[in-house]
């Protein structure tokens, strides 16, 4: 009995350590600046990275950081990663997205994102779709077996129904 008892307690204690280390971050890029644009390039203070091919337009970067977050009109998309000097593992699980998409209709329409997951030492990618109102800010909470352990997440979406995205949260537990 006393064994059963002290077994207990360790898998007790375990279970409560393990979930007390367990550390979720947000990424919101508001403070990031972009680097080496074509091939644009910014670190949350999070650690996650995040990198994409930019156009200069006119008015700009087609790919931007701020106030509102990360910021894509480059009509593809972009991809997040965590260098192993952030984390050792440099794995993550994507937890939810926090997103703004207009549509290139200006009315409110379901828009589709199309997740790419890659795991360490496998070449095809995991796919996960997300489809989300355009026009209004999208809180989305995502709970996939197939965006767990990620090192690299594509994040890709259609330039007919997406003309431009605010990515204001990227939540993310890194391992």
């Amino acid at each position: 009995m006393k064994a059963d008892f002290l077994g207990a307690t360790v898998l007790a204690t375990f279970v409560a350590f393990s979930a007390s280390t367990a550390r979720a971050d947000t990424a919101t890029f508001t403070a990031a600046p972009l680097t080496g644009c074509p091939y644009c390039t910014a670190t949350d203070g999070s650690g996650l990275v995040v990198s994409a091919l930019g156009h200069l337009l006119p008015n700009g970067w087609d790919v931007r950081t701020g106030s509102g977050g990360l910021y894509f009109a480059n009509r593809t998309g972009g991809v997040f990663s965590i260098p192993a000097a952030n984390f050792p593992g440099k794995s993550f699980d994507l937890t939810g997205l926090k997103l703004f998409a207009y549509g290139v209709s200006r009315m409110s329409t379901p828009v589709t994102f199309t997740l790419y997951a890659y795991h360490f030492g496998v070449p095809t990618a995991d796919t996960v779709q997300v489809t989300v109102n355009s026009q209004a800010v999208q809180d989305v909470t995502l709970s996939d077996p197939r965006l767990q352990n990620v090192d690299t997440l594509v994040i890709r979406y259609d330039p007919l129904q997406v003309r431009n995205v605010y990515f204001i949260e990227t939540r993310f537990t890194p391992h």
